[in-house]
């Protein structure tokens, strides 16, 4: 049992079981990334039960080492022998079909958020690692200036995005790109089209990578051609959105309750007048998955501690106009923000 596997089995008492079978929990746990893997905890063991087809890579593994291997050919049915008469605990981001299978099948199941809040701490592996994954992020950002051209399409952007960085390292993309031209900026979940670029274009990327398993979370805003007068106005905006952006990393440190973070940088928009244009929280958890406990909203009352990863993103949306997203990755350490990578977060002018 590894030591990730120990801390969750102590949480235990007899007759109680942990069921996990959301990929990214699995991973966290044994360090399988196939399609078909599920662990299951008792007081002081563990079982990892995987179909034929992953029998010879799991019994060559770690995993052998640090679980009993149940190679099963009716999950439904060796499940069910495993939970009978037992009360089963369980994340709360296990698929629907297999809560109903196990609640109507056992003594009584609990959610419980012990596998999340272990997720929340990242060890210095993890970090390294997510540190990469911003590298690569960073790095593409960079390249994706390079490129911007007239006629080019959002979704040629997005293509070129994930091609490069795949060559830079990754493992693919966490989430689909967002590429906005002008007002689809405006629209924070845009989904990237087949509009193509002009002259006098603002244009928003963002984007991020997996690297070993790992996500990144950047967003930068790209000035295509625009005329001065225009352009003016729009580095203003930017710079209330890094002025926010610098006052709610002064509440990213331990033991400060993470609302606080978004209430300040919500509170230096209101002051330029901003606030009503800031549609969304301003970061959240990170990890394996990209959006990951907690969140940094005004309701938050959990704490910042030492080893947590966020984002942390203001933005201005103007309808039918532009917006205006500024984002990062961030450490939490003794010392407050360590930003996980090294590339600038102002307005980039690209004739």
């Amino acid at each position: 049992m590894n030591l990730r596997t120990y801390k969750v089995s102590s949480v235990l008492k007899k007759k109680q079981i942990y069921f996990i079978s959301n990929t990214a929990d699995v991973f966290y746990l044994s360090g399988f990334n196939g399609t078909f893997g599920k662990i299951i905890i008792s007081p002081g063991k563990a079982a990892f039960m995987t179909d034929p087809r992953y029998e010879g890579m799991v019994l060559k593994s770690k995993i052998a080492g640090d679980f009993e291997i149940i190679i099963t050919k009716n999950f439904q049915s060796d499940l069910l022998l495993l939970i009978k008469e037992k009360e089963v605990l369980l994340n709360k981001n296990i698929p629907l079909s297999e809560y109903l299978l196990i609640n109507n099948n056992c003594r009584g199941t609990r959610l419980d958020s012990t596998v999340s809040s272990l997720r929340m701490i990242k060890d210095e592996k993890e970090i390294e690692l997510i540190r990469k994954s911003v590298s690569i992020t960073e790095k593409t950002m960079k390249h994706t200036a390079k490129i911007l051209k007239a006629g080019i399409s959002e979704k040629d952007l997005g293509l070129e995005f994930d091609y490069y960085s795949r060559k830079q390292g990754a493992d693919g993309l966490s989430f689909p790109s967002i590429i906005a031209f002008n007002e689809n900026g405006a629209v924070p979940h845009h989904a990237t089209s087949s509009r193509k670029l002009k002259t006098n274009t603002l244009v928003l990327v963002d984007a991020g990578v997996k690297y070993k398993g790992y996500a990144s979370d950047l967003t930068r805003v790209f000035a295509f051609g625009i005329i001065k007068p225009r352009l003016r106005q729009i580095q203003k905006y930017c710079e209330s959105v890094l002025k926010a952006k610098k006052i709610g990393l002064l509440s990213y440190k331990p033991g400060v309750i993470i609302k606080e973070a978004d209430l300040a940088a919500r509170k230096s928009l209101t002051q330029d007048g901003l606030d009503r244009y800031f549609t969304h929280s301003l970061g959240h958890g990170m990890g394996l998955d990209v959006h990951e406990p907690p969140s940094v909203n005004p309701k938050e009352e959990l704490k910042f501690e030492k080893g947590m990863v966020f984002s942390c993103e203001p933005g201005v949306y103007f309808d039918h106009k532009y917006g205006i997203r500024i984002e990062d990755d961030y450490l939490i350490t003794d010392k407050g923000a360590d930003k996980l990578g090294e590339f600038s977060d102002s307005l980039i002018i690209c004739d």
